[in-house]
């Protein structure tokens, strides 16, 4: 018993002990949350003003950005090609319209009267948007409403809720033209493809910040940080050589038809681009339609990914994106860096019996009975590929590599344009035998158009190599120049004595070789043709070309066209459609640009070389008097 009244005990004075705790815990929490209010009045008493204002000053009440102007794209003589319209966007605010019982009505009425909208559709828009403070209700607004609503609204402060966002529009002003050089702006108004894309950063410029904030001593600020616009580029294409040659490639899909069409014109001079053209241009303005290249059925059945691709295909540039082997073109390559090396000469000769037998393969000339005997000026004017094989072997793999790097072959040229491709060559440690003489003629190895349109200007403006380029220079709205092209070679490619050799034998192969189609009247013309047959061989599908320049003497324009799968099955294999694609070019274009005709032309050229071309040339050697493919075995790359 004793033990029990213990143990009741003690137990009665732990829980007094712990309530005792509990007691003067609770009292000194509520002491502390006593002493913690009557400090947060004191504060609020005393600090709240400044720790408003400081809360204050870090709040932006409003802001907007303000768009640039993106730089326009002018012509080589300031025609406009690009441009950037300014347009205005009907912003509407619900949560600054509600945010007083008396903005409503007035904001209302005001936007119907005069900005023209549903009385009941804005209603409905505050109504359910009560939180939003940015709604883009109309885009690109008539400028008259605009200012009526502005003018009114400049005269009641309880109109409120309504501003205009400005932004620049991308007008291009002849569509089509050019398309694949310009480009396009992308619905973020970023470039896509083309001088839109490689140069976005410059044209688009720095946006601007429109910013409302209440300083330290509540005080409402709105700075601006003004926008700056784009650069703008002046070009190198020239508007009139442009429409010329789309002009003329229409035509030919007309009438004869192609897979595709690539054209460059170029001052060989300084390698500017005056025109790059192909066959698939589209409508800058529009550019996702595939109505021109397709009909309604056709684009119905297509899905949206395959759609997606043919947009891709038709923005790509041919002339600068797409490689395949070049032919013959790539022949005065061959002869210009063997005379460079002193692997030939001038006044050697080469034995041709229709076919060459060149490590175990039987390789056929484009005349399967021979040429016979030729001089170098003939191997070019008669495009012999036993010539150029037994060249080839004379100048070795080690140099024949050397020239196709030096003439830019395998790299890519530098344009300033997105999206182009660097070829492809055989390496040197696989180019054998036999895949040296088939190179010799451009077989075997791939290439772009602006790579070889780069070489040809090389050779014929005396053996200098300049970067091919679309912009002359970079300029600010003032016209004050930033940056212009600097219009030094990149370096030597053959001797001048080598470079004269070559523009007198391409003249006597326009004169009375495999290029005659390309003569025009009153003018010194000289060019190659080429011919290649693309993979798989059986399916006998050709790409045609021919490199031409004017005048022989003093060259002022180089014109570069292929022709991909001509429609017409007779002349597929044959180089005459560029030949003469060209000569209808040429004759359009050298009066406009100043290059007039000489009249009786035999004094500027070698008359009794013309005269000994002419004694033994039989026209009906070659398929319309323009070089055709040969028969003989083509070699596959190893």
């Amino acid at each position: 018993m004793n033990h029990e009244k213990e143990d009741k005990f003690i137990r009665r004075r732990v829980n007094l002990t712990i309530k005792k705790g509990m007691i003067i815990a609770f009292a000194f929490i509520v002491l502390m949350c006593m002493g913690v209010i009557v400090r947060l009045f004191y504060i609020k008493s005393e600090y709240g003003k400044e720790y408003s204002r400081a809360v204050l000053a870090q709040r932006i009440y409003q802001s907007r950005s303000l768009a640039s102007k993106r730089g326009s794209i002018l012509d080589r003589n300031g025609i406009i090609l690009a441009r950037s319209e300014k347009q205005y966007n009907v912003i509407i605010d619900p949560h600054q319209i509600l945010d007083k019982d008396y903005y409503l009505e007035p904001s209302v009425e005001a936007i119907v009267t005069y900005l023209g909208y549903d009385e009941e559709e804005i209603r409905n828009l505050i109504r359910d948007n009560p939180e939003s403070s940015y709604i883009v209700y109309e885009k690109d607004a008539d400028y008259t409403r605009i200012s009526r609503y502005k003018e009114y609204q400049a005269s009641k402060s309880k109109v409120v809720g309504v501003w205009f966002e400005e932004e620049f529009a991308r007008i291009y002003p002849y569509s089509s033209l050019a398309s694949h050089v310009i480009g396009f702006v992308n619905s973020e108004g970023a470039g896509s493809y083309g001088l839109e894309q490689y140069y976005n950063n410059d044209l688009s410029g720095i946006a601007g910040l429109s910013y409302t904030y209440f300083d330290s001593d509540l005080k409402q600020q709105k700075p601006t940080k003004e926008a700056v616009d784009g650069y703008e580029l002046v070009t190198t294409i020239d508007y009139n050589v442009q429409r010329i040659v789309e002009e003329k490639i229409k035509n030919f899909l007309d009438t004869i038809g192609a897979k595709n069409i690539g054209v460059i014109v170029m001052d060989p001079n300084d390698a500017s681009v005056l025109a790059m053209a192909s066959n698939r241009e589209y409508d800058l303005n529009n550019p996702r339609d595939l109505s021109p290249y397709y009909s309604e059925s056709e684009l119905m059945l297509m899905s949206e990914q395959e759609k997606l691709q043919k947009r891709y295909e038709m923005w790509k540039n041919y002339c600068i994106s797409d490689t395949y082997e070049p032919g013959s073109t790539f022949k005065t390559i061959t002869v210009a860096g063997a005379l460079d090396e002193n692997s030939i000469s001038t006044e050697d000769s080469f034995y041709c019996a229709g076919f060459s037998e060149v490590g175990g393969w039987r390789i056929g000339c484009n005349n399967k009975y021979g040429h016979g005997t030729l001089s170098l000026t003939q191997s070019l004017m008669k495009s012999c590929n036993c010539a150029l094989m037994e060249i080839a072997s004379k100048l070795g793999k080690e140099s024949f590599y050397k020239y196709q790097s030096k003439f830019g072959f395998g790299a890519k040229t530098g344009i300033d344009l997105p999206g182009e491709s660097s070829g492809i060559l055989i390496p040197l440690k696989n180019l054998n035998e036999t895949e040296l003489a088939t190179s010799s003629f451009g077989t075997t190895f791939n290439v772009t158009m602006i790579q070889i349109a780069a070489a040809y200007a090389s050779i014929i403006n005396g053996g200098t190599y300049y970067q091919p380029h679309v912009v002359r220079e970079i300029r600010r709205s003032d016209k004050t120049v930033v940056s212009s092209y600097n219009d030094m070679g990149v370096r030597q490619t053959i001797s001048e004595g080598t470079a004269s050799f070559i523009r007198n034998a391409l003249y006597m192969t326009v004169e009375n070789g495999t290029a005659t189609p390309a003569k025009v009247d009153g003018y010194l013309i000289g060019g190659k043709t080429g011919t290649a047959q693309k993979r798989p061989r059986e399916e006998k599908r050709f790409v045609v070309s021919f490199a031409g320049f004017a005048p022989v003497t003093d060259p002022r324009v180089l014109i570069y066209i292929v022709i991909d799968e001509v429609a017409d099955p007779e002349l597929s294999a044959s180089s005459s459609p560029a030949t003469r694609l060209c000569a209808s070019i040429m004759k359009e274009i050298l009066p406009y640009l100043g290059v007039y005709p000489d009249g009786d032309i035999d004094y500027h050229v070698d008359v009794e070389m013309l005269a000994a071309m002419e004694e033994d040339y039989d026209p009906f050697e070659d398929q319309n008097n323009a070089e055709v493919l040969p028969e003989g075995l083509d070699v596959e790359n190893e």
